[in-house]
C-alpha cells in the first residue's frame, strides 16, 4: 500500500552542468502529469511520462526540471576574411589618394564588428537530458520511499480498525440476540391480546407473525460484514493498485453498518453500531490518499 501524496528531490552535475529535480505528488483519482522542464526538452516529454508512471500509478504528479551551466559555455572567434581584405585594400587606396605615409595598423579594423564576431558553442541538450533523467530517476525513488512510508502508515491504522470493527461483531450479535428476544416476547404479548378477542383476526395475526420476525434480524447483514472484513484484510496483504478495491470495500461495510443501525430497537445496540460506523468512516476519508 502507498500514499498518493509525497515530495522527491535530486540533484545531477557532470561537465560544468548542474540539473536539480523536484517531484510533487498529489492525491488524485486519475494519473495526472504537468511538467516544468527547460527549454529545448519538449521532444522528451514522452519518455519523461513513461518514467513517472513506471513508478506512479495514481495521482497527481508535478515535476519541475532546472538545468544550470556552471561555467561559461564555449565560444569561438568567426573572422570575416574577405571583409577584412576589402577594409585593408580601401584604407591604402585612400591612403594614397591623400598622399598619407604608412599602411594602415590592425587597429583600425579590430573595432570592426561585422569583421569579428564571438560566437557561444550551442547547449548539448541531449547530454543535459541524459543527465536530467538520472536526476529525475532519483528523485522519483525519493518520492516513492516517501510515499511507502506513509502508505505503511496508513496500512497499520487500516489494519487496527478492521480489528476494532471485527472485535465489536460478537458485541453485535449478543445485542441483537437479546433485542431479538425482546420483540418475541412483545409479539407473544400481542398474539394474546388479539387471542382474547374472538373471533381470531387471521390477517392481523400474519402480519404480526411477519412484522415480528424481520424486525432485529441483522443476521444477513453481519455475515456480509464478515465477508467484507476479509475482503478488506486480503486487500491490505496485496501490494500495487488498492486503493479504489478498499474504497469500494468501505462503500459496502457502511451499507451494512447503516442497516443495522435502521433495523436496531435497542440502544446499546444502536452505539456500538454508530462505533462501527465511525471507524468505517476514518477508513473512507483515508483511502482517499492511497494509491
Amino acid at each position: 500500500m502507498k500514499s498518493m501524496t509525497g515530495f522527491g528531490r535530486a540533484i545531477a552535475e557532470q561537465d560544468g552542468t548542474r540539473v536539480t529535480v523536484e517531484v510533487r505528488a498529489l492525491n488524485q483519482r486519475f494519473f495526472e502529469l504537468k511538467l516544468a522542464v527547460p527549454r529545448g526538452w519538449g521532444e522528451h516529454e514522452a519518455e519523461i511520462r513513461k518514467t513517472v508512471q513506471n513508478v506512479v500509478a495514481r495521482g497527481r504528479i508535478e515535476i519541475f526540471i532546472k538545468s544550470v551551466a556552471l561555467k561559461p559555455p564555449p565560444v569561438r572567434l568567426e573572422v570575416n576574411d574577405r571583409l577584412a581584405n576589402l577594409y585593408v585594400a580601401e584604407l591604402r587606396r585612400l591612403g594614397k589618394r591623400l598622399h598619407l605615409n604608412g599602411n594602415p595598423e590592425i587597429g583600425s579594423i579590430l573595432n570592426r564588428p561585422e569583421i569579428f564576431h564571438v560566437v557561444e558553442e550551442e547547449h548539448d541538450s541531449a547530454a543535459a537530458f541524459t543527465l536530467g533523467h538520472k536526476a529525475l530517476v532519483r528523485a522519483l525513488k525519493a518520492l516513492d520511499a516517501e510515499r511507502g512510508r506513509e502508505g505503511r502508515s496508513v496500512h497499520d491504522d487500516f489494519a487496527a480498525r478492521v480489528r476494532n470493527i471485527e472485535a465489536a461483531i460478537p458485541k453485535i450479535e449478543r445485542l441483537a440476540e437479546q433485542t431479538r428476544a425482546e420483540i418475541m416476547e412483545n409479539f407473544h404479548k400481542r398474539i394474546r391480546e388479539l387471542l382474547a378477542d374472538l373471533p381470531v383476526n387471521e390477517k392481523r395475526l400474519y402480519e404480526e407473525a411477519s412484522s415480528a420476525s424481520q424486525h432485529g434480524d441483522i443476521s444477513e447483514e453481519i455475515m456480509r460484514l464478515r465477508t467484507h472484513l476479509d475482503g478488506l484484510k486480503a486487500l491490505l496483504k496485496r501490494k500495487g493498485q488498492v486503493g479504489k478495491s478498499i474504497e469500494f470495500l468501505l462503500q459496502e461495510i457502511n451499507r451494512e453498518v447503516n442497516t443495522m443501525g435502521s433495523k436496531s430497537q435497542n440502544a446499546a445496540l444502536s452505539q456500538v453500531t454508530v462505533e462501527v460506523k465511525a471507524e468505517a468512516e476514518k477508513m473512507r476519508e483515508q483511502v482517499q490518499n492511497v494509491e
